[in-house]
């Protein structure tokens, strides 16, 4: 099936697809998605043929195809495949655990990021607080500024007058 070079078996994209029942551009994928060691063609002029390294997950045999003669019904378990009906029940509860626990997961971040929005919130209302605090006290800056202002005039105007003046005032 593959060819041995010391390291291991290797197999193209085709063969893996054979041995795991899957299409070439399939195992392709996977062998990107999970970074599977590649053997590359070295030579000029060879089609780049990307082997895949042999891997426990595709040791396994492929289960025979049904025949269109054959007597026993669709969906029908053969009496020979029991303990692949329990393994596949096993995958399936381990499957299940694991959804649970994500969903239990999910429901603790959700929680979270409400507890966040609402905090967020809480933030929000105060610096539109502070924000309000602020504009009075530049309001009072102003109307300050305004009346040293008039005070400064009012000073200015009686010290220019006359010493005499300011007596009868």
């Amino acid at each position: 099936m593959g060819e041995t070079d010391g390291q291991g078996g290797w197999l193209t994209c085709g063969e893996a697809a054979e041995v795991l029942g899957s299409t070439a551009e399939a195992v392709r994928r996977r062998a990107l998605r999970y970074n599977w060691p590649r053997l590359r063609p070295n030579l000029p002029g060879e089609h780049a043929r990307v082997r895949v390294r042999e891997m426990p997950g595709i040791a396994r045999e492929r289960p025979p195809a049904p025949d269109e003669h054959s007597t026993m019904p669709d969906r029908q378990v053969p009496e020979g495949s029991a303990g692949t009906a329990q393994v596949g029940a096993d995958a399936a509860r381990a499957f299940e655990l694991a959804i649970e626990a994500l969903h239990e997961q999910l429901v603790g971040e959700r929680r979270r990021v409400d507890e966040l929005l609402a905090s967020l919130a809480e933030e929000r209302r105060q610096i539109d607080r502070l924000h309000l605090d602020l504009a009075d006290a530049v309001t009072a800056e102003r109307i300050a500024a305004g009346e040293a202002a008039a005070l400064r005039t009012i000073v200015t105007g009686l010290r220019e007058r006359p010493w005499w003046r300011r007596w009868f005032r």
